[in-house]
Formats: structure tokens, sequence, C-alpha cells
């Protein structure tokens, strides 16, 4: 019970550590600084309060298939956050304060969202172990190692991104943010084709033998980038769909925010 504690905690906080690092660092590299974040807090945890709340009744709804579509409908709406924020760093770092106000701001959403779906699933967990006193201690010391992990781990992170170069440090940033965004979107889709909302397609491959699903390794892959060692046909189009949308907003920002030269 402790060792199932510390990896489905760490999985949780380890998804919305990732992103709040890499958002911050994107943040303080493009001089937008980071009180937005402050305002963020509070939302995010009454957010996961309110959910985790009424997570029985969500759960029934939709024929039972309500927190599936809850959880993936959040992950959608980061992935799509996600996107805005790759578009308007591009004006940010032109220093347009219009544009850094709309990236702070899409910047809070997206945490404020990962806060609300991850933090819900670790409050639902370490609350329903509450009452069994056999089972208490071990899951909130398990709880409380996997959330330490995982914070370092985010900790160490933002330390990495902000000892970069500022180009190579940006870069960076939105690299990791549309990788995230992307596993989002696989994370949803699997989630809707467990309630039969998408279609089940066949495999296209098998990578369980170098990276299990099972392992350790794996579990904290998905968590962090949608790792799937077998994903569908559907699965592996939208990944690289959403990685091409990202990278296509960052061309065309960059293509109206650059000055045009007439000899």
């Amino acid at each position: 019970m402790l060792l199932n504690s510390v990896i489905l905690i760490l999985r949780e906080v380890l998804e919305a550590a990732m992103l709040i690092s890499v958002l911050l660092a994107l943040s303080l590299n493009l001089r937008c600084g980071v009180r937005w974040f402050w305002w963020t807090l509070p939302v995010g945890l009454a957010g996961t309060v309110l959910l985790a709340s009424g997570l029985e009744m969500i759960t029934d709804a939709l024929d039972g298939a309500g927190q599936e579509v809850v959880n993936a409908a959040l992950q959608g709406l980061v992935y799509c956050f996600t996107v805005g924020i790759v578009w308007f760093s591009v004006g940010a770092a032109s220093n347009s304060q219009s544009q850094a106000n709309i990236l702070t701001i899409l910047m809070a959403c997206a945490i404020a969202l990962a806060m609300i779906r991850e933090g819900s699933e670790v409050l639902v967990y370490i609350s329903g172990f509450a009452a069994a006193e056999e089972h208490r201690t071990a899951v909130y010391a398990g709880s409380a190692i996997g959330a330490g992990i995982g914070l370092s781990l985010g900790v160490l992170l933002f330390s990495t991104l902000r000892a970069l170069d500022t180009r190579l440090a940006r870069k960076s940033c939105l690299v990791l943010a549309c990788l995230m965004g992307a596993g989002m979107v696989v994370q949803s889709t699997m989630l809707l084709e467990q309630v039969d909302w998408l279609p089940v397609g066949q495999s296209l491959w098998d990578s369980s033998g170098l990276i299990s699903e099972q392992s350790i390794i794996g579990e904290l892959l998905y968590a962090v980038f949608g790792y799937e060692s077998t994903p569908s046909r559907l699965q592996a189009v939208l990944y690289a769909a959403s990685i091409l949308i990202a990278v296509v907003a960052y061309v065309v920002a960059r293509s109206w925010t650059e000055p045009v030269h007439v000899d």
C-alpha cells in the first residue's frame, strides 16, 4: 500500500508540477513575472475541492461516463490553452504588453485546470482511505513521499530551465509545453475510448518490451507525456496533429510578428 500510494500520488503530482515549472520558467524568461501564479493557487485549490466533492454525482452522469468525460474535457482545455501560450509567447517575446497580459491569463488557466484535475484525484484517493485505519498510515506516508518527489522533480526542472541560455530556455519551455499538451490529448482520447465515446482501434505497435506501462518509468512517462505502449491509429494521429497545430501556431505567430523588410 505504501509503494502504491507513492507511485499514484507521484504520477498525479508530477504532471501538474512539470507543467507549472515549465510555464513559470517561460513566464520569467519573457519577463512576465510570477504574480499571476499566486492568484492561480486559490482558484486551483477551490476547484479541486469542488470537483472532488461532486465526483460521485459527476461519475453517475452521462450513463456512468461522467468522470471520464469531465477529465477528458479538462485535459483538452489545457491543450487549447497550451496552443494559445505558444501563440502569444511570440508577441510577449517582442515586448508586446497586451500579448504578455493575455499570455499570463492563459498560463493561469492552464495551471488552474491541471491543478483541479490532478488535485481532485489526489484528494479523492487520500480521503477514500482516511476511514480505513489499517491503511491510513501507509497511504498518508506514501502520499507525502510521492508528493515530495513530484514537487522536487518540478523544482529541478524549473532550475534547469532557468540555468539555460535565454533563447534556448524559451524554446525548451515551448517544446516541453507542446509535448505535455499533446500527451494530454492522448490521455483524453484514452479516457473517451474507455467509455466508448470514441472507437477503440487496433494497436499500431507494441513498445511494452522496451518500456512497460506498468513500470515506474512507464507510468511517469504516461503522466507527463501521455506515453502509451500500444497506441491506436486514432491516438497516434491525434498526438501528431496536436504537435503540428502547436508548431503551426508558433510559425504563423512568428510570421505575423516579425517585421517585413522591403528593399
